[in-house]
């Protein structure tokens, strides 16, 4: 169903005439480039604007809410369109999109502490080359490097440097914001101090709240080298015993404070025929071959092969990027055809039980899957990481005591159809991997549209962090202008 059916007679024509008046850039159906403005990343999930607003300037952003607000649309913000579930066009037919693919300002300030102000149409490999190369700086955040900024700092955003320094959303100072009714109002400690507390909101939930126009982002000095690193062990897969004694000496390795640190961060990879684990370190190369390898592989028998490498900071983001240039095009648009779905395992992981009941599903199920699909386990938690050094007043994350969070994707070609024994295929992963898990969570980056928004709210929040953004959405958009099928 579109917006427009749910809603009392609006009209695309006025609000377009508005804006034209109004002198805010949009794309229209009828322009010839349209589908270049329109299309989701996720093809499985087609969603068609009624329009496409291309500001260069926050005045545009503010102009072209109050018309949407006048003419009775709903709004949602589109950084980089990576949106799984295609809510960055609004998740539902009749959205008013505010593409932000032209505010690409990036600046340093050796005045500020290491704070770099960016814009929100900023892609993660082009801010990462950017601090770099301005003032040798870093910040923690996802691999992607095609990434928008927006949707990734304002929902979570992990990456194998996030136990070190947090996750991306940890490292908002400030923020300048578009709010319902069209003001620009800045939030941060030394400007209009009361708006602070919306930034707890925007801090994981800023889809349903306002359209950002600058972030304020701490950085961190960039390390001069990186351990990065890759372990594959497949036949540990050839039974399901050895696949659950391998995974529970990686999380007692995660729990082992002679060895483990902040430093250390890395995902585990899994199929019904792969077992891997690789990520990066921040300490030296001889620490890393003579302490924390021998522990790490003490309780694995089977290692096909090990690769350790010491390089500079960039070439760690690349080979972390597929080995793909850092630096996006503006008009990039990549696609994919998928159906994802997370779970949030908290500390202290899973039990010996909940791991062969999985480990049997998918070595049974994932031999012969459907569609192509793969696993990944992103460690959150263990000794001292600083994922779970803030607590739930910080924002609006409510898994500060995950140990993992996983990804469960499958895929087909672009032009193919999904096939309904696919979402079968995914749905039974995670109900395999949830099935012994007293509580369990889900990742919003990883937006799983077939939970209900009732369902989506639990997964995602929990009650508490809930209650605090029923609160804030009342206060600051009380006509729910910012709205997707998941939205506060």
């Amino acid at each position: 169903m579109s917006l427009l059916a749910m809603m009392p007679f609006v009209s695309p024509d006025a609000l377009m005439e508005q804006l034209a008046k109004s002198s805010v850039p949009f794309k229209k159906p009828s322009d010839p480039d349209w589908a270049t403005y329109s299309t989701t990343f996720n093809t499985r999930l087609p969603v068609a604007p009624v329009v496409v607003v291309l500001p260069t300037t926050v005045e545009h952003i503010c102009d072209a809410v109050r018309c949407a607000n006048q003419q009775g649309f709903k709004v949602q913000a589109r950084s980089g369109g990576h949106s799984y579930a295609s809510y960055s066009n609004g998740g539902m037919d009749g959205a008013m999109i505010v593409d932000l693919r032209k505010l690409q300002f990036i600046r340093c300030d050796d005045k500020c502490d290491g704070v770099v102000t960016v814009q929100p149409g900023v892609r993660l490999g082009n801010l990462a080359r950017a601090i770099y190369d301005q003032d040798k700086r870093a910040l923690s955040h996802g691999t992607c490097a095609a990434v928008g900024i927006g949707g990734h700092f304002t929902h979570g955003g992990y990456g194998f440097f996030s136990r070190a320094w947090g996750l991306a959303m940890d490292q908002i100072v400030g923020l300048d914001v578009v709010t319902a009714d069209g003001s620009h109002l800045p939030a941060n400690a030394y400007q209009n101090p009361d708006h602070l507390t919306s930034i707890k909101a925007m801090r994981g939930a800023a889809d349903s709240f306002g359209i950002i126009t600058t972030f304020y982002l701490q950085t961190q000095p960039a390390p001069p080298s990186v351990i990065y690193w890759d372990i594959k062990m497949s036949k540990v897969t050839n039974s399901v015993e050895s696949a659950v004694t391998a995974f529970q000496h990686i999380e007692n390795f995660a729990h082992n404070v002679s060895v483990m640190d902040r430093h250390l961060g890395f995902n585990v990879s899994l199929s019904s025929d792969n077992f891997a684990i690789g990520g990066t370190y921040l300490g030296s190369l001889d620490n890393f071959e003579n302490r924390i390898m021998p522990a790490l592989l003490e309780g694995i028998s089977v290692v096909t092969t090990i690769d350790i490498k010491q390089v500079d900071w960039l070439t760690a983001l690349k080979h972390l990027n597929e080995d793909q240039d850092l630096e996006v095009e503006q008009d990039y648009s990549g696609h994919s055809n998928f159906f994802a779905k997370s779970v949030v395992v908290p500390e202290p992981g899973f039990t010996e039980e909940g791991l062969t009941c999985f480990f049997e599903h998918l070595l049974d199920k994932g031999k012969d899957a459907p569609v192509s699909y793969f696993i990944l386990m992103d460690f959150y938690g263990g000794v001292d990481s600083q994922i779970n050094q803030k607590d739930l007043n910080f924002s609006a994350f409510a898994h500060r005591d995950a140990l993992w969070v996983s990804q469960l994707y499958g895929y087909v070609g672009e032009n193919q159809v999904f096939p309904p024994e696919g979402l079968d295929f995914i749905n039974g992963l995670s109900n395999a991997m949830t099935a012994h898990l007293p509580e369990y969570g889900a990742y919003t980056n990883y937006t799983d549209p077939s939970l209900t928004r009732e369902d989506a709210h639990r997964l995602y929040y929990g009650a508490r962090v809930l209650r605090i953004l029923k609160v804030q959405k009342s206060k600051w958009d009380p006509n729910n202008v910012f709205f997707n099928p998941q939205s506060i």
